[in-house]
């Protein structure tokens, strides 16, 4: 059986009066049905245009220049908008980063989700209204019939973020994208849903994309972790192996910028610099401006390092140079 998506060599740039923007640069990666894959990275790597990418919301200046997007077997890049329409909240939902955006304000939580269900022919009013509170106990939220009348503003910050992951999984999708879902909300919060995501993902088979800058909580998630930097995957592998042993730089700067990795009382470590413009990437490796162990030889383009599956974009990997 073949895998749920298959992404091949995506590039999706945007065209701006200062110059060609190539926020995602030949990305390419499978998920498994039912798989939990961390996509990680700090702000500006391409973490969330290639979500949006995923699912066809890019909107202008910004457009897919090439590659492929196959889910279930059907090829999504060039897809007539209805078609997709016709995928996007059914089979493929995606959760975003901020609810208080993504919810109305002037509607009711369970009108709004009523909408959501009727717009792929979720039949009566009433139908859909059941459905909705049926959906809402599934993530947690008590009394979830008298809650469909309460609007977004009635509820936490972590009710809100629950309201939107129900709606994203009212239709059984086979796919969920989640940008950044949990990075406004308290620790506590943070951990119950991260919690009901992966048991939702174990009992219903539902693949999930997870996309987050913090590694914790991707380790804590995921089966699988694509590591992102200038719009490209300079590693990926099983989470507890990269986390374990990372092949690069890169990977291994952003763990040792964890708070855990300090004792108390020292600085935190940190990358040092900032992530590239886009517009103007250093010739080579993009992260070699930042990297302790850069020569003159990543002036060229890394090769591609391999381990049983792993991979790694990089001249100088960081277990092997160990080994």
């Amino acid at each position: 059986m073949s895998a749920l998506l298959e992404v091949a060599q995506l590039r999706t740039h945007f065209l701006t009066r200062a110059g060609v923007v190539k926020a995602v640069e030949g990305v390419s990666f499978t998920l498994e049905r039912g798989e939990i894959l961390g996509l990680v990275g700090e702000s500006g790597s391409g973490k969330s245009v290639t979500g949006f990418s995923l699912i066809g919301l890019v909107d202008p200046p910004g457009r897919i220049v090439s590659g492929s997007i196959r889910f279930d077997g059907q090829e999504l890049v060039g897809l007539a908008p209805d078609r997709m329409r016709a995928l996007r909240g059914k089979r493929i939902a995606m959760v975003f980063q901020d609810p208080a955006a993504t919810l109305n304000p002037v509607l009711t939580i369970g009108a709004q989700m009523a909408l959501a269900v009727q717009a792929h022919g979720g039949g009566s009013e009433r139908a859909a209204r059941d459905l909705a509170a049926r959906t809402l106990t599934r993530v947690g939220i008590p009394d979830a019939a008298a809650r469909l009348d309460a609007y977004p503003h009635e509820f936490s910050g972590g009710m809100r973020q629950r309201v939107a992951i129900a709606t994203a999984l009212l239709h059984g999708p086979e796919l969920i994208i989640a940008d950044e879902p949990t990075t406004a909300l308290d620790v506590s919060i943070q951990a119950q849903i991260l919690a009901e995501m992966k048991q939702l993902a174990k009992q219903s088979g539902t693949a999930l994309i997870w996309i987050s800058h913090d590694l914790a909580t991707v380790s804590s998630l995921a089966d699988r972790v694509l590591v992102m930097y200038a719009g490209r995957i300079v590693e990926s592998g099983p989470v507890a192996s990269v986390l374990r042993a990372p092949l690069h730089p890169y990977t291994r700067g952003l763990l040792d910028s964890l708070p855990a990795m300090a004792r108390p009382g020292e600085k935190l470590n940190q990358i040092p610099g900032s992530t590239p413009s886009l517009l103007s990437l250093p010739p080579g490796c993009p992260f070699a401006p930042r990297c302790p162990r850069a020569t003159d030889i990543c002036r060229s383009d890394p090769p591609v390092v391999t381990q049983p599956g792993r991979m790694a974009l990089c001249h100088h990997p960081l277990e092997m140079a160990a080994a």
